[in-house]
């Protein structure tokens, strides 16, 4: 903690324009007679890693927590990129029923039936999905998909007037090109707008406020 502070001393000392407050993130591990020096510095990079995701200012110990941590992650991220290439993906349709029992629409869920692990939950993997960026391939997929399942059922008559509802992430949302992919999608796949439906979440309206009404 002395070198910490020192070292965080040495820092503020020097005039850094346009900066008003300097925040230092330490991350360190115990040498090891049985490591190599590479492998000593990487459990460091782990625990700075982890005290910036502290909120910054702070310091962290590597543990072996961290790595299991680290490992769980990049193995389920690994998954999720095998899942994409294999089309492990399945959507489900909740059905929306009105006042008078009568079934209306649907509500896409994504759901993740993994060969070994079984059916993953998607709270699980979607934030992952979310902090990766794969949450764009699998965001496309979904609206695909359903897009693809919404004409399928305008060809039934007793199904034609179903409205499909499907939730849009915030990452997907802000990408520049959204809207046009939208577009594209719906004279790609044949699908009637009307009856799809695009739902977004309230923290995204805060978040993107300004662009958010040009976009709907």
């Amino acid at each position: 903690k002395a070198i910490f502070e020192r070292w965080r001393s040495s820092i503020e000392a020097y005039h850094f324009p346009r900066v008003e407050k300097l925040t230092v993130s330490l991350g360190y591990s115990q040498i090891a007679t049985d490591l190599l020096p590479v492998e000593v510095l990487s459990r460091a990079d782990r625990a700075l890693y982890q005290a910036k995701d502290a909120g910054r200012n702070a310091i962290r110990f590597f543990n072996p927590t961290m790595q299991a941590d680290i490992d769980t992650r990049t193995a389920m991220e690994r998954a999720l990129r095998q899942a994409l290439v294999d089309g492990q993906f399945q959507l489900y349709y909740q059905p929306q029923i009105n006042r008078d029992g009568v079934t209306v629409g649907a509500e896409v869920l994504l759901r993740w039936p993994h060969p070994q692990r079984g059916m993953i939950s998607p709270a699980e993997f979607i934030p992952l999905a979310e902090e990766t960026g794969l949450i764009l391939p699998v965001g496309n997929w979904v609206l695909e998909t359903a897009c693809t399942q919404l004409t399928q059922w305008a060809g039934h008559e007793k199904m034609r007037h179903l409205t499909l509802s499907v939730n849009v992430s915030s990452r997907q949302f802000r990408q520049p090109d959204f809207v046009s992919y939208v577009m594209d999608l719906i004279s790609y796949t044949g699908v009637n707008p009307k009856r799809r439906k695009l739902e977004l979440t309230e923290s995204l309206l805060v978040d993107t406020v300004e662009e958010t009404p040009a976009k709907m």
